[in-house]
């Protein structure tokens, strides 16, 4: 079972990741001006590159997502509990995510 330190400590790690993450996140998501590029190479190229801006997106949000997941979990005193079977997640996981919704065992079955 985490102590209120290890919570408190977990928290401000999540805080922290979330500030960092959320201008991250927003800037991604801006969709670059194209202009009337006539070369077709410089398109392709530059409809590329958007393409991986979009999955690093995708993933920053994601991961964005959990974090403030497990922030609300924090805030009603439901953090740490897996989401699939409802056991703690251990201290260790959580110290290495802290944003995990899963415990270890529930984790080895997805």
């Amino acid at each position: 079972m985490l102590t209120d330190a290890q919570k408190k400590e977990l928290e401000q790690k999540l805080t922290a990741s979330e500030k960092e993450l959320t201008p991250q996140v927003e800037k991604l998501g801006e969709v670059p001006d194209f202009g009337s590029d006539v070369d077709q190479d410089q398109e392709t190229d530059e409809s590329e590159a958007f393409g991986n801006q979009l999955s690093i997106y995708q993933t920053f949000k994601s991961w964005l997502a959990d974090i403030e997941s497990a922030l609300r979990k924090i805030g009603k005193g439901k953090y740490g509990v897996c989401e699939k079977c409802g056991k703690e997640i251990s201290a260790d996981i959580l110290k290495i995510n802290p944003e995990s919704r899963l415990c270890k065992e529930c984790k080895k079955k997805t």
